[in-house]
């Protein structure tokens, strides 16, 4: 089972993911999408003892009271390695930069490429499709 965590505080953007995802991993078994409108809210669920391994978080930058970078690096103290991508509507280097030396994966673009999403996902989470 592929477990991927989604933050981003709007609402709409965690349905498209949701439609978008379960086409993509229909082939590959069971998907586990967990979504939260708040960086803090998606903290307290990781540090749950029952919550199992993610695989993946994709978080939105600008969010209110704690932004997608705030999140990485908390996120890096108790998880160094696992996969994170950035997701921004504001393309800049500067973002870019920050999210690489924080430690994410990827920055991605919104509206999200879901083409170019998948074969990053295919990479990233070592996926045969």
């Amino acid at each position: 089972m592929i477990h991927i965590v989604i933050v981003d505080d709007e609402a709409d953007t965690h349905l498209l993911y949701k439609l978008k995802f379960k086409k993509f991993f229909a082939s590959l078994g069971d998907l586990k999408l967990v979504s939260f409108l708040s960086a803090k809210d998606c903290l307290n669920y990781l540090k749950q003892d029952d919550t199992r391994p993610v695989d993946l978080i994709m978080s939105d930058i600008n969010m209110p009271e704690m932004d997608g970078f705030e999140l990485l690096q908390e996120v890096r103290k108790m998880h160094e390695a696992m996969p994170f991508y950035v997701v921004s509507a504001y393309e800049s280097t500067e973002f870019r930069t920050k999210a690489e030396s924080l430690g994410a994966q990827r920055f991605l673009s919104k509206p999200v490429d879901f083409n170019a999403l998948n074969e990053a996902l295919k990479t990233d989470l070592n996926l045969s499709i």
